[in-house]
């Protein structure tokens, strides 16, 4: 997922012609390394060292997924921007309102994307299950509010007003920020190495306000 930021970057570049400070690209690299240090060799090896063993099809629906936030991001951005041509920039309830339009439409798309494989996969009866359990349903509510719905718009919101690629590195510190929740509700034991990694992050996200 680390790689949604240079995609982001790079299409911005490409598809909207934006261009990123000396600072805020040395940023952008440093924020990833500390990412990826924060995240590497979790519940791995004994021996503390990296090991090639990941699956091939795991490590390309990765970089696929990673690809495809930072992409989509720059052409959510494209999106929006055609968006703000339809209203008056004047009225700032409507600026303000474009985000959340603009991922009400991304859930729909998003609705018929999984409708799609529900019937390939046939798993349409696993779903009415799933809906049936009530905990369930309660914390996946929570999790859509959360994510689906503020978090997607708050990053919609981002790009909005700054570049592609910065907003995307911003977003990419989600690895970092679990860490404190993910202690305390999950007495997950943070390392050293974590919050070296963390450290680096915020470092990394500093140069950007250079």
């Amino acid at each position: 997922m680390t790689l949604a930021p240079p995609s982001a970057a790079l299409a911005g570049m490409l598809v909207l012609g934006e261009r990123m400070s000396f600072y805020a690209i040395i940023g952008m690299f440093v924020t990833m390394f500390g990412i990826g240090l924060s995240i590497v060799g979790r519940g791995g090896n004994s021996d503390g060292k990296l090991h090639l063993s990941l699956p091939l099809k795991g490590v390309l629906f990765g970089i696929g997924a990673g690809v495809g936030q930072g992409v989509g991001l720059v052409f959510s951005k494209l999106g929006m921007d055609y968006y703000m041509q339809q209203i008056d920039p004047a009225d700032s309830m409507a600026v303000l309102m474009v985000p959340f339009a603009s991922t009400q439409i991304r859930a729909i798309v998003g609705v018929f994307g999984f409708l799609v494989i529900l019937l390939y996969t046939r798993q349409g009866r696993s779903l009415i299950r799933s809906v049936k359990d009530g905990k369930a349903m309660w914390l996946a509510t929570g999790g859509t509010i959360f994510g689906p719905f503020l978090g997607v718009s708050f990053s919609l919101m981002a790009v909005q007003y700054t570049e592609a690629g910065i907003a995307s590195t911003l977003m990419a510190l989600t690895p970092i920020i679990i860490l404190a929740p993910a202690y305390f509700f999950f007495k997950q034991k943070v390392t050293l190495k974590e919050a070296i990694g963390a450290m680096i992050s915020v470092v990394g996200v500093a140069l950007f306000f250079i």
